[in-house]
């Protein structure tokens, strides 16, 4: 499991802790991106978006707490996995 904190174009696989759980028996990839390439539609989360602000530099096996309009959503982040660099 990769401990390293989540940085931007890294894909963070989240599982929902409470009633987003019963709802969707998924957990969800996401990828935070700056502002101007956010795509929702495709998994790019806006590093300014709730989630994003959530997620970036935490680590895998942290919960994240983050409230979206009037709900609490509680989230386990299961993977980070980091970009592959081919410069380097």
């Amino acid at each position: 499991m990769n401990t390293l904190p989540v940085r931007h174009y890294d894909r963070v696989t989240l599982r929902p802790l409470n009633e987003l759980a019963s709802l969707h028996e998924f957990d969800i990839t996401i990828q935070v991106v700056p502002g101007y390439e956010a795509d929702a539609d495709s998994g790019r989360i806006s590093e300014d978006a709730p989630l994003g602000r959530a997620v970036l530099r935490r680590s895998a096996g942290e919960k994240i707490n983050l409230q979206v309009h009037d709900r609490k959503l509680a989230m386990l982040i299961l993977a980070v996995e980091k970009p592959t660099d081919s410069t380097g």
